[in-house]
C-alpha cells in the first residue's frame, strides 16, 4: 500500500497551459496537412476525369468500327435526337456495354445532373413540348419537324409530371436514371453535329440535328483543314447560363429550371436539391464572329457556297469548363481534361486573362478567366447574354484545339474560303 501511496503521489498531470500548446500543435500539423490532402483529391478528381474520358474514347472507336466510321450516334438530348435510351453518345456506350456515363462522371466538378435529364424526366417546361417533337421527329410534320425522322416510339408521351407513361412498361422510370442515362461531360458542335450545313457555312443556328452534316465521322476527318489530333470531343461541363439550370422547389414541371421533386421522384431517390444547378449537354456551333478583332489571324469576310461574302465565324467553346486544380483562389486559371478525335486525353489550360464582355479594357494580373478560348458576355445580374472572343482568348487554345470548320467550302472559282 506504501508503494502504491507513492506512485500516486508522483503522478502529475498536464496543467493548462500544456494542454493547450499540445492543442496548438495538433492544429499547426492538420492546417499543413489540409492542403495535401486537398491537393492529392484534386490531382485525383482530374486523374479520374481523363480515366473517364480514355475510357468513352474506346466505346467511340468501337462505334465508329460498326458505324461507318461516325463516332456516334447523336447529342445526349431528349427533345431534339431521340430517346436517351437508343440515340446519343450516352446510349451508344451503354448499349456497347463500354461504360454508363451516369456512372462514370468528372468528380471535381459540384454540378453532376445534365439538363437533358430534366427534360426527360418531365422536370422542365421543355418537357411539354415532347408530344410535338414525337410528331415531328417521327413523322416529319408538327411544331419541330426539323428533328431526326423515327426516333421516339409512336405511342410515347409524357402526360404526367414524372415520366412514368413514356417510360413505363417492362423498363419503370427509375431504372432511366440508375442505368447511367447522365452525364456532366459536355461535348463539342463538331462531336455532336459536325459542320454547318448552310451554304454560307458560317451562319448562327440552333442546335436542332438538321443545322449540321454530323454527327463526327472519319470522312469529316480524311477530308478535313486540320488533324484529328486537334479536333475537341468533349470535356467537363459548364453550369447551364442563369433560371434555366437552376433547380426549383417546385411539386410539378418547372416554368424556368427543372422542379427538384419531379426528378426526384422520377430516380426513387435524392438526386438533386433545391437550388442546385444542371450542366450543359453541348456547346453551340459557328456563332461566334471571327471578325475585327481576330483580323491578324485571317478574320473578318469569306466567301460562301454562292460566291456571297459572309462573315467568317468560329465555333463556341465555352461550355467546356477548366474546373480542375485552379492556379488562383478565385478559382481561375485551372484545365479542363479534353479528349480529341484521335483519342487521346490533353489538359487545356486557361491561361488568357478576360477581356471580353463586362470585363473588356479591365487591368488583370491573374491568370485566366474561367473559360476556354471563348469569353462570356454577362449582362448586369451575372447572366451570359453571348459569347465572344478576342485575339488574346484565341491564341490561348488554338494551337490545340480547332474551333473553324472541319471540311472547306466550296466556292464557284474553286478557290478556298478558309
Amino acid at each position: 500500500m506504501r508503494i502504491d501511496s507513492v506512485m500516486l503521489r508522483g503522478r502529475r498531470a498536464f496543467t493548462l497551459v500544456e494542454l493547450l500548446v499540445v492543442i496548438g500543435i495538433i492544429g499547426l500539423l492538420a492546417g499543413l496537412a489540409l492542403p495535401a490532402l486537398s491537393g492529392a483529391r484534386a490531382a485525383a478528381n482530374a486523374s479520374g476525369s481523363q480515366s473517364n474520358l480514355l475510357t468513352f474514347g474506346k466505346g467511340f472507336n468501337i462505334y465508329s468500327g460498326n458505324n461507318d466510321g461516325k463516332f456516334t450516334s447523336s447529342a445526349f438530348d431528349h427533345n431534339r435526337d431521340g430517346d436517351v435510351r437508343e440515340y446519343g453518345w450516352v446510349a451508344d456506350l451503354i448499349t456497347l456495354k463500354v461504360t454508363a456515363p451516369g456512372k462514370a462522371l468528372d468528380l471535381g466538378s459540384r454540378n453532376k445532373v445534365n439538363e437533358k435529364v430534366g427534360d426527360y424526366m418531365g422536370a422542365t417546361s421543355k418537357a411539354t413540348d415532347l408530344q410535338d417533337h414525337i410528331d415531328g421527329g417521327n413523322k416529319g410534320t408538327g411544331a419541330n419537324p426539323a428533328l431526326i425522322v423515327g426516333r421516339w416510339p409512336s405511342t410515347a408521351t409524357l402526360d404526367n409530371t414524372s415520366g412514368e407513361t413514356y417510360f413505363g412498361g417492362d423498363q419503370p422510370a427509375k431504372d432511366v436514371w440508375s442505368a447511367g442515362y447522365n452525364s456532366n461531360y459536355a461535348t463539342t458542335w463538331h462531336f455532336s453535329r459536325g459542320d454547318s450545313k448552310d451554304t454560307t457555312g458560317y451562319a448562327s443556328h440552333n442546335k436542332n440535328p438538321s443545322a449540321g452534316d454530323g454527327p463526327l465521322s472519319a470522312e469529316h476527318l480524311s477530308n478535313g483543314l486540320t488533324t484529328a489530333a486537334r479536333v475537341a470531343l468533349m470535356g467537363p461541363a459548364r453550369a447551364g447560363d442563369g433560371a434555366d439550370a437552376l433547380v426549383t422547389g417546385g411539386q410539378s414541371r418547372a416554368a424556368t429550371g427543372a422542379s427538384a421533386k419531379v426528378m426526384n421522384d422520377f430516380a426513387g431517390k435524392t438526386i438533386v436539391k433545391m437550388n442546385d444547378l444542371l450542366v450543359e449537354s453541348f456547346n453551340d456551333g459557328t456563332n461566334v464572329d471571327f471578325g475585327a478583332a481576330l483580323s491578324a489571324l485571317g478574320g473578318g469576310t469569306t466567301k460562301d457556297m454562292n460566291g456571297n461574302s459572309t462573315t467568317r465565324k468560329i465555333h463556341e467553346f465555352n461550355d467546356v469548363e477548366p474546373l480542375h486544380q485552379p492556379k488562383s483562389s478565385d478559382g481561375t486559371g485551372g484545365f479542363a481534361p479534353i479528349l480529341f478525335a484521335d483519342l487521346h486525353v490533353e489538359r487545356v489550360y486557361d491561361s488568357a486573362t478576360a477581356g471580353v464582355g463586362d470585363n473588356a479594357g479591365k487591368a488583370s494580373t491573374k491568370k485566366g478567366d474561367g473559360f476556354l478560348g471563348n469569353g462570356a458576355v454577362r449582362d448586369s445580374a451575372g447572366k451570359i447574354t453571348s459569347v465572344a472572343t478576342d485575339e488574346t482568348g484565341y491564341n490561348e487554345i488554338a494551337e490545340v484545339i480547332w474551333l473553324k470548320r472541319l471540311r472547306q467550302l466550296a466556292t464557284p472559282g474553286g478557290g478556298s474560303n478558309e
